[in-house]
């Protein structure tokens, strides 16, 4: 009689459009699934998984919330990371069904507060809902399983399991709402493709798990799991600068609504126009970040292009987001507010190289 690896497998439930979080249409099925329609689409996959790969999967599926992911508020990340923490020694893998539009940003923040672990949380979800024809659901939902099983590789981490990408957690970027296809590594490449074989990057899986034993080793047991979950996003303005932007804005948000950091979306490499140059003095005063980037949508901010940028540079008036996408800039910042660091570490780890979410380059040739 032939012996099995066990693989226990714990299924989060959080809504999105793979549930049926969608806007009634006229040419489409009106469904919702609830999460045991999850459950009875893995019993084929898990058996031909036992009988190809000799693993013995026992999954389980807890909803926590059902929810457009539009409304997923940082309360939510919180449970979530608390959620696998708390079952973190029953199982060895997690799926989160997960909507599109914020899964992104819930992606980085769990990498971020999920410092050291030692097992995959994989995000996946739908772009057309279980039930209705053409679901990409069940392919989306058997990838994540294959990967969550897969023996051939190590597979750790926080990722995305999306059409036929595995992306890391700090890299997740939405670039459509209609292809099956919609999410793309922002600024990098994929972890890996999947299809009728996957077909893993062995050296960029390598360099994205060592990030997990950066500073602590990795947690074996929940014990020993490096938890940081709270996450200040209220004290963050996210603002995008047009021609004629009034200065006064900042010290207005900071001085009416208790604004503590900003995420600035500017010209060029991260060039602000110089009328804007006294609200940055403002805020360095002040002792509040702000955190610079680019409109361009595969730019980089690096303040070593343009005047503008170099004045910044040369003045430590703001932290240049180099490659980060906004999911990853946005939650690290209000990850690391919520530790409540001060306004030197913020600028420090802001430029830290947690999760592979930053190419820090100093100098451009």
């Amino acid at each position: 009689m032939p012996s099995y690896a066990q693989k226990r497998i714990l299924i989060i439930f959080t809504g999105g459009t793979v549930a049926g979080n969608v806007a009634k249409s006229n040419v489409s099925q009106n469904e919702k699934s609830d999460p045991n329609s999850f459950m009875s689409i893995l019993d084929n996959s898990v058996d031909i998984v036992k009988k190809n790969w000799n693993i013995e999967i026992t999954a389980s599926i807890v909803e926590m919330f059902n929810l457009d992911s539009s409304n997923i508020q940082p309360e939510n990340w919180t449970a979530m990371v608390e959620k696998i923490q708390e079952k973190y020694d029953e199982n060895d893998a997690f799926i989160i069904l997960h909507g599109t539009n914020t899964m992104g940003y819930t992606a980085a923040a769990l990498s971020f507060a999920l410092e050291n672990i030692n097992k995959p949380v994989i995000l996946t979800g739908a772009q057309v809902p279980l039930g209705y024809l053409g679901t990409d659901a069940v392919t989306n939902l058997v990838n994540s399983l294959r990967l969550a099983v897969w023996t051939y590789s190590e597979i750790k981490g926080v990722m995305a399991v999306f059409g036929s990408k595995v992306i890391a957690g700090t890299r997740v970027k939405k670039g459509t709402d209609f292809d099956y296809d919609p999410f793309k590594a922002f600024q990098t490449g994929s972890l890996g493709q999947i299809g009728r074989f996957m077909k893993i990057d062995e050296g960029a899986f390598r360099k994205y798990i060592a990030y997990l034993s950066k500073y602590k080793p990795l947690a074996v047991q929940s014990r020993v799991l490096s938890v940081k979950k709270d996450f200040n996003t209220k004290a963050i303005a996210s603002l995008t600068e047009f021609p004629g932007m009034s200065a006064d804005l900042f010290q207005t948000l900071v001085e009416k609504n208790n604004i503590q950091a900003f995420i600035f979306r500017a010209f060029g490499a991260g060039d602000p126009s110089a009328h804007l140059f006294p609200a940055f003095e403002y805020l360095k005063e002040r002792k509040i970040p702000i955190v610079v980037t680019t409109q361009a949508p595969g730019g980089t901010a690096s303040f070593q292009v343009n005047e503008t940028g170099q004045h910044l540079k040369e003045n430590d008036l703001a932290i240049p987001a180099f490659d980060m996408s906004i999911e990853s800039m946005t939650t690290k910042l209000a990850w690391l507010l919520g530790q409540k660091l001060s306004y030197e570490e913020i600028k420090l780890k802001m430029l830290e190289d947690l999760h592979w979410e930053i190419t820090v380059e100093n100098e451009l040739i």
